[in-house]
């Protein structure tokens, strides 16, 4: 499916764009995607490299994983690539930046934190960019965003507004964006359609909102 769907993006003659992974790690899956999409100005988001103490002072209490990648970690940083706890929005978001085409969610897989990166990130791709969101199950922890979210996104996928049915779009923020869903094998692929990016999107409209793990607070599941 990663063939399929992001192989476009693989060529060396493709117009250059921003791609995003969630989740660095120790980057080894980020090195395999600069490799991959030779034209990207790649980004990364890593929490564990925030400043360092007890999680209630919003700080990272256990190891910074991403500075075991002694080859990339600091040269990342220095770049501005790789961007610790939520900095990435705006270090990314620049006059001359390339259009953001591409985003990766290979974080913390719980279900709570997958669902909010399709609310933040969705609006934020470019027309036809693709957002993936990895490990959708087998995990416990991500059990709701493939049980309670995906039917919901799937619903909004085929909504057509007929004011002859009861329903109405479960995500009014992603529905009108919204292309196509390709789920194989424990991943996700969520497709944009032709309209305009939402970089200035507000915050509240970009957080999930308090029914996406629930389906049955959606109209059309009543």
């Amino acid at each position: 499916m990663y063939q399929q769907r992001l192989g476009p993006f693989s060529r060396n003659d493709t117009t250059p764009f921003q791609f995003l992974e969630i989740g660095f790690f120790q980057g080894r899956g980020f090195e395999t995607y600069m490799d991959y999409f030779p034209r990207a100005e790649a980004h990364s988001m890593e929490i564990s490299c925030i400043e360092h103490g007890p999680r209630e002072e919003g700080k990272w209490p256990f190891d910074n994983f991403a500075s075991v990648n002694t080859k990339w970690y600091q040269r990342l940083l220095d770049q501005k690539r790789l961007h610790c706890g939520d900095a990435g929005p705006q270090e990314m978001k620049r006059p001359d930046a390339p259009p953001l085409m591409v985003v990766v969610d290979d974080g913390a897989h719980v279900d709570a934190h997958m669902a909010q990166s399709v609310f933040f990130w969705f609006p934020r791709l470019e027309p036809g960019g693709l957002l993936v969101v990895e490990d959708i199950q087998p995990i416990g922890e991500a059990n709701k965003f493939r049980t309670q979210f995906l039917p919901q996104i799937l619903s909004d996928l085929h909504y057509c507004g007929d004011p002859k049915l009861p329903d109405e779009p479960c995500f009014p923020t992603i529905q009108p964006l919204l292309a196509s869903v390709h789920c194989e094998m424990h991943i996700c692929v969520f497709g944009r359609n032709d309209m305009p990016a939402q970089p200035e999107l507000s915050l509240d409209l970009s957080t999930m909102p308090n029914g996406a793990l629930d389906l049955k607070t959606c109209k059309s599941f009543q």
